[in-house]
């Protein structure tokens, strides 16, 4: 008796062909991919490398790829350096050593001192040298309640103008600072005409940072 022949037939060789095809993997598109966000930044640089580069060898884009990753990533530092610098600068300034200063620090305290009882017995006396540094002092006291410097003992006046905000207020405040040292450090004389045009430039400075807060 005769048997249908059977049409289904298990090819071997044929399906591990198939088997061996990644057109045919389809398990593989269900998987989730090992490549990393830096790999694929990698191969995005390599291919505008290659693009640029049309003859240069695989090793030497590979070697420029690693350069310019580092390039990209001290760059990336360096801004955020510089933003935080920017917010910040009194974080990257170097404390000086107290005895360094060519002056008493206690003389400079800006707390716990009555300003104005200071300022009338120099002016009554004629003391205008001493004014003069009471009047600074007493500036530094104004803009350090504001919050607009961060006040330290170390400070020199000069970083007090570069810190300064609002910046409007800064022309004013270096002519003022600018005074301040020309008696104290430089041996001009103390007028009561300079005392005059610094007690001006300090109402300037008071007037313009209250026309700012009301903005």
């Amino acid at each position: 008796m005769l048997h249908a022949a059977d049409t289904i037939q298990y090819n071997t060789a044929k399906i591990a062909e198939y088997q061996a095809d990644a057109r045919y993997d389809y398990n593989s598109q269900l998987q989730m991919s090992d490549i990393s966000l830096t790999d694929i930044i990698r191969q995005w640089l390599a291919h505008i490398l290659r693009r640029l580069f049309h003859n240069a060898e695989a090793d030497t884009i590979n070697t420029l790829t690693g350069w310019v990753l580092i390039g990209g990533f001290v760059l990336a530092l360096a801004l955020v350096v510089y933003f935080i610098w920017k917010k910040h600068p009194s974080l990257f300034m170097r404390e000086k050593k107290i005895s360094d200063l060519p002056y008493d620090v206690e003389e400079e305290n800006i707390y716990g001192v009555d300003f104005e009882k200071e300022l009338s017995a120099a002016l009554a006396s004629n003391d205008f040298r001493s004014a003069v540094r009471i009047m600074y002092l007493q500036t530094l006291r104004f803009l350090a309640d504001k919050q607009w410097i961060d006040w330290r003992i170390f400070k020199t006046p000069t970083e007090y103008i570069y810190e300064l905000k609002p910046a409007v207020l800064r022309p004013a405040f270096r002519d003022f600072t600018n005074h301040f040292l020309q008696v104290r450090y430089g041996n001009y004389q103390a007028t009561s005409e300079l005392f005059d045009a610094m007690r001006e430039l300090q109402r300037q400075i008071r007037e313009g940072g209250e026309e700012h807060e009301g903005e």
